[in-house]
């Protein structure tokens, strides 16, 4: 399989340093980068050509599948040219700034029954299995879901109208995750504060910000912070009659009073989610993927709902 990438960020480096344990019959062929000495120097650690162009990448890298890793601002041409050439592709989140744009991919996607995955690598986890397992005993009670990091250090995460804001980029994995353990979920109410952010002279995202959801029949909270550089990061507590389920990318633990019991992650969710994204494509199926590009719409559509809602407040 010839495999191309667009975007040459921290993200696209992750994918392409674990292709070795994800598919062996997988040739890197092409990169584009808005930076073309990115693109040449990715081409010189990974394999394959830099280009300068999407045409040009399409028409002499004949690529049979693409992983994009682009800012939130930069989607809508490139899937566009994607699904004309129908070529399958893998698709980083956020998959847009608005609702209209990713319903438009959407469409064309499912015109052609062409094989889009989105990278919510979260739902590969081995040990969902478990996690389901679990709630199959011990019937949820509400789901509690944060992301409690530092500011990312690329200039346009930190503008509201090229990130979203941090909801929109980063706790829509949590958001995610939950609609997929859970069930779909609806806004009732979120608020977000505002301030210079620690390290930056500039940017207009909230620092913190929290949402009020309803999962299926449970409700949930799910909180992000950009203020705390040695944050504890992001997590998905799921609370049980009788147990707490704390999923990181790490491992589940299993909390029953003073008990706990952890399960490791066996494998990178991110191998877990390519290699299924690579069969997906190896057998023209849609469905095969960790999460297609319609269902990711249901988590997009939520995320800007409650960005919208924490800018109006």
């Amino acid at each position: 399989m010839r495999l191309g990438m667009i975007g040459t960020g921290n993200i696209a480096a992750r994918h392409l340093s674990l292709l070795g344990e994800t598919d062996t019959d997988v040739e890197v062929v092409a990169h584009l980068s808005r930076n073309p000495a990115r693109a040449e120097a990715a081409a010189a650690e990974f394999g394959g050509r830099a280009y300068q162009s999407l045409d040009a990448l399409l028409d002499e890298g004949r690529p049979d599948a693409m992983i994009v890793t682009v800012p939130p601002a930069e989607h809508g041409a490139i899937e566009d040219a994607l699904i004309a050439a129908g070529v399958p592709f893998l698709v980083e989140k956020p998959i847009g700034l608005d609702k209209a744009v990713p319903a438009a991919i959407n469409e064309r996607i499912l015109s052609k029954r062409l094989v889009a995955a989105v990278g919510y690598n979260w739902r590969a986890l081995d040990t969902l299995g478990a996690v389901r397992e679990q709630l199959a005993t011990t019937p949820l009670r509400m789901v509690l879901g944060r992301f409690h990091v530092g500011t990312p250090s690329a200039p346009w995460w930190r503008f509201e109208a090229q990130s979203g804001g941090q909801m929109v980029e980063q706790a829509c994995h949590m958001i995610d995750l939950a609609r997929y353990l859970a069930g779909e979920g609806r806004l009732l109410g979120a608020a977000g504060s505002f301030g210079a952010l620690p390290g930056f002279s500039d940017g207009d995202v909230a620092g913190a910000s929290a949402a009020l959801l309803q999962f299926g029949t449970v409700p949930g909270v799910v909180t992000a912070t950009c203020v705390l550089p040695d944050g504890p990061g992001p997590e998905l507590r799921l609370i049980c009659e009788g147990c707490e389920i704390v999923i990181t990318l790490d491992a589940v633990e299993f909390i029953r009073g003073k008990t706990v019991s952890r399960v490791p992650s066996g494998a990178s969710s991110y191998t877990l989610q390519n290699r299924a994204f690579f069969a997906a494509v190896r057998h023209g199926d849609p469905n095969a993927v960790t999460c297609s590009y319609s269902d990711a719409l249901g988590t997009h559509r939520l995320a800007i709902e409650i960005a919208a809602n924490i800018q109006h407040n």
